[in-house]
C-alpha cells in the first residue's frame, strides 16, 4: 500500500517528537511523564511498517497521530506555567488530518474542555472567545487557501493527463486510490481504453503522427472528466482512467461521454478516432493485485483481434 512522501514525512516528524519527548523527561527525571509519549512512539513505530504492507488502514495510522496529539496535550499542558502554548498541536494536527468541517467542530467543541483541563484560572470568556475565533479563523484561512489551490491543481493534473503518467507512476498512483477508497469506502472505477488507429498510425505513417493523435485523445479526455480522475498509458494504445468515487453506472456514463467527444477526433489519414472499453469496478474487500490483475486482464481482452 502506496504512502505519499508528505504523509512518510508527517509519521516521521511526529516519532521524532515523541521520542524526544520521553528522552526529554528521562534526562529531567519525569519518570511519571515518560510511558505516554514512549507508547505513542511505539505504536506509531509499529503502524508505520504495517501501513506501507497494507496490514493497516492508512485513516488508522492518521487517527494514531491525532489520538496522540490529544494525549499529550492532556498529559503535559496541565503541568507546565505556559500550557495555553500546548493548544496549538491539536488544533493544527486536526486541520492537517481531517476534512475541514469536521477538524473545525472537533476544535470548536474542545477548546472549553481545553480551558478546563488547564485550570479554572483560564475560564474566562476571553480566551474561551479567543480559542474559538483562532479555529475559525484558521478554518477560513485554509478554506481560501483550498479554492485558490483548485485552479493551479487542475492545470497540474492537466499536464499530468496531457503528457499522460508512466506505466509504473500509473500502478502507483492506483494503488494509493485503492488504499483512500477503501479507508473513506468510496467507490472507484477504472476505465480501460484502446484506440486502434494508434496503431495503424504508428505503423503506416510513423510516429510523429501517432504522437499527435495520442496529444489530441489526452488533451480530449482531460477537458471532458474531473480534475481528479487521472489519466495513463498501461500499455501501448491501452489507457487507463481512474475514477475516483465513481461506481459502475457512473462510469458507464464516462465511457460513452468519452466515445463520443473521441470519435470528434479525426485526421485525413486514420480518419475518426474510435475507443473500445471497458469498466472494472473495486469489489468491496478486493485486493489492489487482484484489482491491477483484472484491469490487465480486460486489457489483454480488448487488444483480442475482433471477428
Amino acid at each position: 500500500m502506496a504512502v505519499s512522501r508528505y504523509k512518510l514525512l508527517a509519521q516521521l516528524l511526529a516519532l521524532a517528537l515523541f521520542v524526544a519527548l520521553a528522552l526529554w523527561h528521562y534526562m529531567m527525571r519525569h519518570y511519571d511523564l515518560i510511558l505516554p509519549p514512549a507508547l505513542l512512539a511505539v505504536g506509531l513505530l509499529v503502524s508505520m511498517p504495517l501501513q506501507w504492507l497494507g496490514r493497516l488502514r492508512p485513516a488508522l495510522a492518521d487517527y494514531l497521530l491525532l489520538i496522540g496529539a490529544l494525549i499529550l496535550f492532556a498529559v503535559e499542558a496541565p503541568r507546565t506555567e505556559q500550557g495555553m502554548l500546548w493548544l496549538g498541536l491539536p488544533a493544527v494536527i486536526s486541520f492537517l488530518l481531517l476534512s475541514l468541517p469536521l477538524a473545525l467542530l472537533l476544535n470548536v467543541a474542545l477548546v472549553p474542555a481545553w480551558l478546563t483541563l488547564l485550570g479554572e484560572l483560564h475560564i474566562t470568556a476571553i480566551n474561551l472567545s479567543m480559542g474559538w475565533w483562532l479555529s475559525l479563523t484558521t478554518g477560513l484561512l485554509i478554506a481560501a487557501i483550498m479554492s485558490r489551490r483548485t485552479p493551479y491543481r487542475l492545470r497540474l493534473n492537466l499536464w499530468r493527463r496531457g503528457h499522460k503518467l508512466s506505466p509504473a507512476n500509473l500502478q502507483q498512483n492506483l494503488k494509493i486510490e485503492i488504499a483512500r477508497a477503501e479507508a473513506l469506502n468510496r467507490p472507484l472505477s477504472v476505465l480501460v481504453l484502446y484506440i486502434p488507429q494508434l496503431d495503424q498510425a504508428d505503423d503506416q505513417f510513423g510516429s510523429q503522427l501517432r504522437e499527435t493523435l495520442s496529444l489530441a485523445f489526452s488533451e480530449v479526455v482531460s477537458h471532458n472528466s474531473r480534475h481528479s480522475d487521472l489519466l495513463g498509458e498501461y500499455r501501448c494504445n491501452v489507457f487507463w482512467l481512474v475514477l475516483p468515487n465513481s461506481g459502475e453506472s457512473g462510469a458507464i456514463t464516462a465511457a460513452k461521454r468519452l466515445s463520443n467527444v473521441i470519435a470528434a477526433i479525426s485526421r485525413p489519414e486514420t480518419g475518426a478516432l474510435e475507443s473500445h472499453n471497458r469498466v472494472c469496478t473495486l469489489q468491496k474487500g478486493e485486493t489492489a493485485t487482484h484489482f491491477i490483475n483484472r484491469l490487465d486482464a480486460a486489457a489483454t481482452k480488448l487488444l483480442e483481434p475482433r471477428a
